[in-house]
């Protein structure tokens, strides 16, 4: 039930607050912050930042909850969140700051507090977006709330899908009349762009990636409340400049609310130009924007020559390099660090030659000004869907017998990235290196890329003779001749295109990591900073990658699909014939790598988590996402071979405490219909020491907090209208 009054915000209609009462010490939140004592900007057995605190370590000292007794944890509480409605699927980790849990919910990204010791709601709130809601391009809950304190006062920071920052008082959910316009920021605006009124010619969402778009209202449009299209009154940027919002909450460093946004997905859109991303800083108290950094550098900016046909916003080829993932900060430096995502278009870039700086960059900024202070561009060109898709881990550790301040980012690609991250130095290098050159039409790769000496990757990478199965000669023989039906090669395999016109006829190349990694937004890495030890989890996997002509988009090529007679699209080509089925999505990629049921890539000790010392950069262990997964084969050509078993798949979602590793296996992870558990593993030896039945699996990364003594550990679970938190404690 909801103890307080829910309070809701309407976009067009006056903000409706219930008086609220004063609340006693004894309730939720009701003492004083904790201030004392901070470290990494958390307090002690609070979880204050989507990672934990504000180097994203996803650790915490905690240690009542340990390999004796974890497998003694009982559910304490489920709380509904498909009550309040549905949802993609559940991708959201909690807060916990001063005595209350703080979440997001719902494709609207309601905020909620709760109490943790009953999983009672204490408050709720959401922002009603109309049209821009309902045309958002990152249209669920996001993966959380912000959170931040002076001591004195508290607020609960939310960005919505909508593309609007809400600053809430944390003890009653009220926005604070002092923030923005009755406590709403619009972030369309401040960023160059007009604001006109919107409309919409169908009821439904904007389709993967742009098609069925808002449009500009036009003069003296109204809204059909039967129909549910014409214009409803909100107004926002033009969607013919493209579409952003955002999918990951703000970082508070130093009193600037650093936020930036996401676009669209880049699988297969239809506009050639599109929104890019920004990173813009705002005063906590009164919502001003203060500053704004162009992740698509402007013409006389740092950075703009890499864009060979020209950066101007507008241009053709000119779009996203959206920041979409989490942030991590460094307070005493005054230092937020932004992973950046990719440059417009996931798998084809002829319309954008060059580097495209700040695409699949690393971004040092200071928080205070927004300048930059060093950045590092992880991949150049990118044709891969390689956008880097986590907070970067901040880590000190001791290399070579000096003290470094340090930060490691995992990424899709497999590898880590870790430099020094007060001067953005590499710890170790990382050597441009020549790679494969795409033959196909327009496009214009990168001759190198930079590839890190170390730490070893993490993730099945490229496709080598030597990465096949060989039990047997013939066995060896049919994996290389399943091999040479696609390009081969160590890594970053440009696509070939479908008609098969690429070098050889080849219509199709191996593509790992794939689309989804390595690291993905589910998975990621924590860090330990008592050991300097770092646990990744990642994907490993086989898959393809090929391109044709969309007939009904801008682009030259995409992956395979056809949006022709969707609004938005292009007119179809005379003598156009509609396909049986649009395509799109990844279904089937993975299908060549089989061999008679058995994957043509060799057992390997990649995906599931990985251990590093980071000190030196070397692997410590490996283990699989919950375990091994038996591999049978009624193909004659394996008869009397024995298979090894192959490691359960998935992105497994961990944290780190004082002595143990916790992790759920994500929502499509571990062994096929085994129960879903929660595990514990000795985080010096990977050994598994504990293991808990849940609901459901995990879809987000974990989090834990000391609450009136007691260790808690909660997870979100679910999709559609069956979502949840789950709490654990010991009995």
């Amino acid at each position: 039930m909801i103890r307080r009054a829910l309070a809701f915000a309407l976009l067009v209609a006056p903000l409706i607050v219930p008086a609220q009462s004063p609340r006693p010490v004894s309730a939720p939140g009701g003492a004083a912050p904790v201030m004392t004592g901070l470290v990494r900007g958390n307090a002690p057995g609070e979880w204050r930042y989507w990672g934990g605190d504000a180097f994203s370590t996803r650790y915490s000292p905690l240690d009542q909850i340990n390999a004796d007794n974890f497998g003694s944890l009982k559910m304490a509480w489920q709380w509904n969140a498909g009550t309040f409605g549905p949802d993609e699927y559940y991708r959201t980790t909690p807060l916990y700051a001063n005595g209350r849990l703080f979440t997001v919910a719902t494709t609207r990204r309601s905020v909620m507090a709760i109490d943790p010791e009953t999983g009672e709601t204490l408050w709720m709130y959401r922002l009603e977006e109309g049209i821009r809601w309902q045309k958002a391009p990152r249209q669920f809950a996001g993966r959380g709330p912000t959170y931040w304190t002076d001591g004195k006062d508290e607020r609960v920071i939310v960005v919505t899908p909508g593309y609007h920052m809400v600053s809430l008082d944390a003890r009653t959910g009220v926005p604070d009349p002092k923030f923005g316009k009755n406590g709403v920021v619009d972030l369309m605006d401040g960023l160059g762009y007009p604001l006109v009124p919107l409309a919409v010619d169908d009821s439904g969402s904007l389709i993967i990636s742009d098609a069925a778009p808002a449009r500009r209202a036009k003069p003296g449009e109204t809204w059909d409340p039967v129909k549910k299209i014409g214009a409803d009154g909100t107004v926002g940027i033009d969607p013919v400049n493209g579409q952003i919002a955002a999918s990951s909450p703000a970082i508070v460093v130093n009193d600037v609310i650093v936020v930036g946004n996401s676009s669209i997905h880049g699988y297969y859109p239809i506009r050639v130009r599109n929104i890019p991303g920004f990173i813009r800083g705002f005063d906590l108290r009164t919502g001003r924007q203060l500053w704004k950094f162009n992740l698509v550098p402007q013409p006389g900016e740092f950075g703009a020559e890499t864009w060979e046909n020209g950066s101007k916003i507008g241009s053709e080829g000119v779009g996203k390099n959206d920041a979409w993932a989490t942030y991590s900060a460094d307070p005493e430096l005054n230092t937020v660090y932004i992973p950046v995502g990719m440059p417009l278009m996931d798998e084809y870039g002829g319309h954008r030659p060059g580097n495209n700086l700040y695409g699949n960059s690393l971004v040092a900024l200071d928080a205070k000004s927004g300048k930059r202070k060093w950045h590092f561009q992880m991949v150049h060109h990118d044709i891969w869907d390689y956008d880097t898709p986590m907070a970067p881990n901040l880590i000190d550790v001791t290399v070579n017998g000096t003290r470094r301040k340090a930060i490691t980012q995992s990424t899709k690609q497999g590898w880590l990235y870790t430099f020094d991250r007060v001067t953005g130095e590499p710890i170790w290098p990382i050597v441009e290196t020549p790679v494969l050159q795409s033959d196909v039409p327009g496009e214009k790769t990168s001759p190198t890329q930079p590839i890190p000496s170390r730490p070893a990757p993490y993730a099945q990478q490229g496709l080598l003779e030597s990465d096949l199965i060989d039990y047997t000669p013939a066995i060896k023989d049919s994996a290389l001749k399943m091999a040479q039906r696609c390009r081969m090669g160590p890594y970053y395999i440009p696509a070939t295109t479908s008609d098969g016109s690429s070098q050889g006829g080849l219509r199709c190349a191996w593509y790992a990591p794939g689309a989804s990694g390595g690291v993905n937004i589910d998975g990621g890495a924590a860090f330990d900073p008592e050991t300097g030890m770092l646990y990744v989890a990642a994907l490993s996997g086989l898959s393809t990658i090929t391109l044709q002509k969309d007939p009904c988009s801008e682009f030259r090529y995409s992956s395979p699909r056809d949006n022709c007679g969707l609004i938005g699209a292009l007119a179809p080509p005379p003598g156009y014939t509609p396909p049986a089925s649009r395509g799109g999505g990844f279904e089937g990629r993975g299908s060549a790598s089989m061999l008679g049921g058995v994957s043509i890539l060799k057992p390997k000790q990649l995906g599931g988590i990985t251990a590093y010392d980071m000190n030196s950069g070397d692997k410590k262990w490996w283990i699989p996402n919950g375990g091994f997964i038996p591999v049978r084969s009624t193909d004659p050509l394996f008869a009397g071979v024995e298979l090894p078993p192959r490691a359960a798949g998935g992105q497994a979602q961990v944290i780190v405490t004082k002595s143990l590793v916790i992790y759920g296996t994500g929502r499509s992870g571990g062994v096929p219909n085994a129960k879903p558990q929660l595990f514990a593993v000795d985080k010096a030896t990977g050994r598994q020491v504990g293991a808990v039945e849940i609901p459901s699996r995990t879809t987000a990364a974990p989090m834990t907090f000391l609450h009136k003594g007691k260790q808690y550990i909660v997870f979100a679970m679910g999709a559609g209208a069956n979502t949840s938190l789950v709490a654990l404690r010991l009995p």
